[in-house]
């Protein structure tokens, strides 16, 4: 049976390799014939991606080539876009300080330009990069983040990876009930429109889910479901790796050692030949503890050597601290953010609020004019005309206190000092103003009598 698998991964690796093979090529002659514009851009984006799985490095030189263009156009759509494939390829070398700060540039490019989708994929770019370093309530806090945008935008291929994404961070915390609430929605909304690679996801993590619960038969029955779900031309080589390592696990929790060695060799091939330092951490551990137990400890101990290493190269204390550096700069901007946000819902409450004032008081004065044109008590006219005067001149005062305390930098000396300018100016007026209302509002027009006809 291990025999007829891995006959048929050959075959399929073989058919991904020749067909990605004939997509970069074509993707080279449109390259070619581009012109420098946002089409070269996307061109070197899908070229980076294609690559992706095999070649970091290339995969790398195309996306920072895109970057670079992006950035010499203004196009800023094509330049997150490439942000997020040199983040991506961070996460998988395990350079996670870097991947990070790419990932909070991409955000802080996105929230500028508007866009929802590119502020949603950079989001999914820091769930991937807190989830791999396990810091799993940062990961999520970005993950549901995400989730809000999908649901509004009704992009229902996105969400379903974005759901899988929360499902693995809930099942890395160890909150299985929760993980698998999200990751059958992930599965239903992947099967209905046919996205294999959540198909896949969605098997792998619920059979890793039903490893934890110490269920092995099922959790070999989802991981076994995940394997053919990975088309051959689309979908990330690293999730195929990840289902060998829960095989391997799986295989090892129940004493079936042959099958537990297959599955960690193929593990560690693979991430080696893709520069995956979590598939060459996790692999080069189970073989070492393979060996160990076989009595083999030579090999043991150059399988836990190399673990050592990628474990160094991908969680140093020097990381860990561009890790919390970054994280708390980033947590900064957010709370100026909120802050900033909170500024300007209070100045446009009190722009609607001055507004309206400013609209009032004219009103208000024309009324008091139409009212002193009536029969109505002169006492009352008097009243509301220098009420109508108050209001004018109190709007006065409390339009420019702002730019008072602006001019002064909220210096008490000098806006008091302006204050009483201000009234000195204000309070004549006012007197004026109020004569003025006494004399035309409180009399009376008269109405002259007509001699009768006889």
């Amino acid at each position: 049976m291990r025999k007829s698998i891995g006959i048929v991964l050959s075959i399929l690796l073989f058919l991904r390799i020749t067909a990605q093979q004939n997509k970069i090529d074509s993707l080279h002659l449109l390259l070619a014939t581009a012109k420098e514009d946002t089409t070269q851009v996307n061109l070197l984006n899908q070229l980076s991606r294609s690559f992706y799985n095999s070649k970091t490095d290339s995969a790398l030189i195309y996306a920072k080539r895109a970057m670079e263009f992006s950035q010499k156009i203004g196009y800023v759509k094509g330049e997150v876009r490439s942000l997020a494939l040199i983040g991506g390829i961070m996460i998988m070398t395990g350079n996670f300080p870097k991947a990070l700060e790419i990932g909070l540039e991409a955000l802080t490019k996105s929230e500028a330009s508007g866009d929802e989708r590119l502020i949603a994929s950079s989001y999914r770019l820091l769930d991937g990069v807190y989830s791999e370093q396990g810091d799993f309530k940062q990961a999520l806090s970005y993950g549901l983040k995400e989730k809000k945008i999908n649901e509004k935008i009704k992009d229902e291929r996105v969400l379903s990876s974005n759901l899988v994404n929360i499902g693995n961070d809930y099942r890395q915390s160890d909150q299985l009930d929760s993980a698998r609430i999200y990751l059958n929605q992930a599965l239903n909304i992947a099967m209905r429109i046919e996205n294999t690679g959540v198909i896949a996801a969605s098997y792998l993590n619920l059979g890793m889910i039903h490893s934890k619960m110490k269920q092995y038969d099922i959790a070999i029955g989802y991981l076994r479901l995940a394997i053919p779900n990975f088309k051959i031309d689309n979908n990330p080589l690293n999730l195929l790796i990840s289902t060998y390592d829960a095989l391997a696990e799986v295989y090892d929790s129940t004493n079936q050692a042959d099958s537990a060695f297959y599955y960690a060799r193929l593990t560690y091939d693979q991430s080696k030949e893709m520069d995956y330092i979590w598939g060459v951490l996790s692999s080069s551990q189970m073989l070492a503890s393979l060996f160990k137990k076989s009595k083999q400890l030579d090999s043991s101990i150059v399988y836990y050597e190399i673990a050592m290493s990628a474990k160094d190269s991908s969680t140093s204390q020097e990381k860990q601290k561009q890790m919390q550096a970054l994280t708390f700069n980033e947590e900064l901007r957010q709370i100026k953010i909120a802050k900033q946000k909170s500024e300007e819902v209070a100045a446009r409450k009190r722009n609607l609020e001055l507004a309206g004032i400013a609209i009032f008081i004219p009103l208000f004065l024309l009324a008091v004019l139409f009212l002193g044109r009536k029969k109505v008590k002169s006492r009352t006219i008097e009243f509301l005309g220098i009420l109508g005067l108050l209001f004018l001149f109190e709007f006065i005062v409390l339009l420019a206190h702002p730019y008072i305390g602006q001019w002064t930098h909220e210096s008490q000396v000098w806006m008091l000092l302006i204050l009483v300018a201000v009234a000195a100016i204000l309070i004549p007026l006012h007197h004026r103003s109020e004569a003025w209302i006494k004399k035309k509002l409180a009399s009376k027009p008269e109405v002259k009598l007509q001699p009768e006809t006889l």
